[in-house]
């Protein structure tokens, strides 16, 4: 097409008009959290801290990233020889067989991950109060502060609560205006009984270690009575006619990312006696004002308004608007604030040089977390990651690649182990990094392209960047995995490569066995999930190669290889087959729709190139939600996944519909995402799924980098905007739509050509770094 011409005259006349007017970043409650999936959270990246009890009762989990029980790794001696038995009988089709000898040969029940496990709970405790006339809760997003506030008919307390991101510490403050002041008790608790709570004169040294022979950590607890009458019973701080406090939290932990089976000799009492002198101090009001500013300025970085919400119901809580959209209701502010919870999870959760963000992020109050809080890589993390390019926060992707890259070693040795070529790992992973199968259950166990997953991200943060001294980085990596793909992927007897034996994450199927009965099974070879996730490997090495301009032995074998990779069969019904062959599904309403990676996040297929297998695609997740209970999608993460699935198929009413789904059914009153239980994955899902709703930049058409303006709004959604939106090939978007019109401003990082679309027209034009242009269609 002839390029459109946008001359910088323009700029004034069609920029954007309006910055975005989005509903405030607070989630608010006029009731206690009586448990802690209802509490409001604070982190700084490595320290989490979580506010909850019921009041006059307030407790304090606090977390630190690295705080994990030891992992327990024993390999199945003869797992090579078992692969590929297992493999053999796929191929004859003996599905039963296959997959008792992957149970008995393959896998270990041994081998378990080691759990994310809490730093202590403070318990803070009033007592004699008057009758309270009021109460309330907080969590500001913007300025990263939890908050409580009581009224009684003569005076107030309140409560607040930071993570400090560069004095690295918790602060908790209260301030009470009562005129005698009131009269509270602190204690620190571990559930551990080998966990060692020394008190000193102004608080608690709290010295333990993850089961196992896990992280070795201290917790320095201080109590600062700005004004009151302290004593020291038992343990317990109390502190009479007190106005105000400052209570500051410090833990370090003897965990080296580096080299994670040899611990660090740091003196971590030292460690924290210096942060916390630092932080006395500073004192409150700079720590508070340090969080409020690190904030509110990534916060801010990305706006959206798809609407606005009658005042009627704007203001009442969170808890109260729920209920309204549980009724039916639409609350398009409420959305909004959901999708800057993701971002604001985003910044707490992980920061640059830090572990990235688990299954449920830092926080926890367990010794046994759910599905252990550990790193799952065959969905769950990865989405950790989605929205975090797209809105602004592209630095909080980059502990996910870094950790990524620091796998290669153990992911070699397993492949080694395997009697394969360069690096693979399986389902899961904790911080110390070790990628063997874990449990002896097929359907969550045996997929071995996780790591190709994990992988994709290290080129497609690229895509966002441009960053080439980190693409270089990663090269080794990139080709490792290459080159398990092209070890792992054999020949079929028809001239195609396919891998196996393994699985579609955590699905399974049907067959009959030799007597007629029908069984159900989950191991076999060629899953679609498989060929995708391969053809993607080696098509973003050769992607990498390119970029970087260097010539390899595995670049010349990719090249070859990669044709014979088949794609994934559409079957008689129009829908993608999840295997190679059409087994009969028992779950049709699966949690997992890894068989539709090619069009999210993958990029195998799109709405422009490949529009058969878009369809297709339609076809599947229709299908998939058509079905409720026990047998339909059911999980938080998974309707998140869903509604990433239609912004990329352009059908927003059915996004939306996704978006009051997980309202309604998998959001707690704190704006969590329930699986259930707690998964912090689902609101990083819904975040994305929103942006994704506004701006697409996965397509590559005719040598220009596809820039889709708002693909998928929903009716509902006539009149929005958002601002700080990034795309793939570095553009900072900023847009607004109204009676069907849109204006956007682009501004690029770095050259590039770009197509400009919006329901079927298109703007074609090249930019020079630093220029800015404007689009109207």
């Amino acid at each position: 097409m002839k390029q459109t011409p946008l001359l910088p005259i323009l700029l004034a006349s069609a920029a954007l008009n309006a910055q975005a007017v989005p509903a405030p970043m607070e989630v608010t409650a006029h009731e206690s959290a009586t448990i802690w999936t209802q509490g409001y959270g604070v982190g700084n990246g490595r320290l989490g801290a979580l506010s909850y009890g019921e009041f006059p009762k307030e407790i304090l989990v606090l977390n630190e990233e690295s705080i994990f029980a030891k992992s327990s790794i024993v390999p199945r001696e003869g797992a090579a020889e078992g692969l590929k038995e297992a493999r053999e009988l796929c191929a004859r089709g003996d599905y039963k067989k296959a997959d008792e000898t992957f149970r008995s040969k393959v896998l270990s029940n041994k081998s378990s991950s080691g759990s994310y496990q809490q730093g202590g709970l403070l318990d803070v405790q009033w007592q004699d109060l008057p009758p309270s006339t009021s109460f309330s809760r907080k969590l500001d997003m913007k300025h990263g502060k939890a908050q409580m506030d009581v009224h009684f008919a003569d005076g107030a307390l309140k409560t607040e609560l930071v993570a400090a991101p560069y004095s690295d510490c918790i602060a908790y403050r209260m301030a009470c205006s009562l005129p005698k002041g009131c009269t509270v008790t602190l204690s620190l608790r571990h559930p551990d009984k080998k966990s060692e709570i020394t008190p000193t004169r102004d608080g608690w040294i709290l010295k333990g270690q993850g089961h196992n022979g896990g992280t070795r950590f201290e917790n320095a607890v201080r109590v600062q009575a700005i004004e009151g009458r302290v004593s020291l019973d038992g343990g317990i701080l109390r502190i009479d006619n007190c106005k105000e406090l400052l209570v500051l939290s410090s833990t370090k932990t003897d965990y080296n990312s580096r080299k994670p089976d040899s611990p660090l000799k740091n003196d971590l009492g030292t460690l924290n006696r210096n942060i916390l002198d630092a932080a006395s101090r500073a004192g409150w009001k700079k720590l508070e004002q340090e969080t409020a500013k690190y904030f509110s300025e990534r916060m801010m970085r990305c706006q959206v308004d798809i609407g606005d919400t009658p005042a009627e119901t704007a203001q009442k809580t969170t808890p109260e608007r729920l209920q309204l959209v549980r009724q039916g209701g639409k609350d398009p502010d409420l959305i909004e604030q959901l999708f800057q919870f993701g971002r604001y999870c985003i910044i707490a959760n992980t920061r640059p040089g830090a572990l990235p963000c688990g299954l449920q992020g830092l926080w926890n109050p367990d010794l046994n977390a759910a599905w252990k809080g550990c790193f799952f890589l065959n969905i769950n993390c990865q989405m950790n990651q989605w929205p975090a390019d797209v809105t602004g926060l592209g630095e909080y992707h980059r502990p996910f690649l870094e950790f990524v890259v620091s796998l290669q070693p153990t992911g070699e040795k397993f492949a080694r182990f395997l009697k394969l070529d360069g690096f693979c790992f399986a389902h899961n992973v904790d911080c110390w990094k070790e990628t063997y199968y874990v449990g002896n259950v097929p359907e969550y166990s045996a997929s071995l392209m996780n790591g190709a997953w994990a992988c994709a991200h290290l080129m497609d943060s690229y895509r966002f960047t441009g960053d080439k001294a980190f693409l270089k980085k990663s090269i080794p990596i990139l080709e490792s995995n290459a080159r398990f793909i092209m070890s792992w992927f054999q020949k079929d007897g028809k001239g195609r490569y396919i891998s196996g034996p393994g699985t579609s994450p955590e699905n399974i199927f049907r067959v009959q066995d030799e007597t007629g009965k029908k069984i159900n099974l989950s191991v076999s070879n060629g899953c679609s999930h498989d060929l995708l996730l391969g053809r993607e490997s080696l098509r973003n090495y050769i992607a990498a190669c390119r970029e970087l301009g260097i010539n390899t032995p595995v670049l010349a074998k990719a090249l070859q290889f990669l044709p014979h990779i088949p794609q994934p069969a559409i079957g008689e019904d129009g829908r993608i087959r999840e295997w190679q062959k059409p087994f009969e599904e028992v779950q049709k309403g699966h949690r997992h729709i890894s068989h539709l990676y090619g069009l999210f996040p993958g990029n195998e297929w799109d709405v422009l190139n490949t529009p058969e297998y878009a369809a297709a695609v339609k076809k599947s997740v229709d299908y998939r939600r058509s079905f409720t209970g026990k047998s339909g999608i059911c999980t938080g993460w998974s309707t998140a996944w869903l509604i990433n699935m239609y912004a990329t198929l352009g059908c927003g009413n059915d996004a939306e519909e996704r978006i009051y789904t997980q309202l309604k059914k998998y959001i707690s009153p704190n704006l969590f995402d329930m699986h259930p239980p707690y998964q912090i994955d689902g609101n990083f899902g819904m975040t994305s799924g929103l942006a994704q709703c506004l701006i697409q930049s996965q397509i590559e058409q005719q040598g220009y980098r596809v820039i889709m303006l708002a693909p998928a709004l929903a009716d509902s959604w006539t009149e929005g905007s958002a601002t700080g939106l990034h795309a793939r090939g570095g553009l900072t978007v900023d847009l607004s739509w109204k009676d069907g019109g849109i204006k956007a401003t682009a501004k690029a990082s770095r050259p590039g050509k770009f197509r400009f679309m919006h329901r079927g027209r298109k703007k074609d034009v090249v930019m020079k770094a630093g220029e800015s242009i404007n689009i109207s269609f």
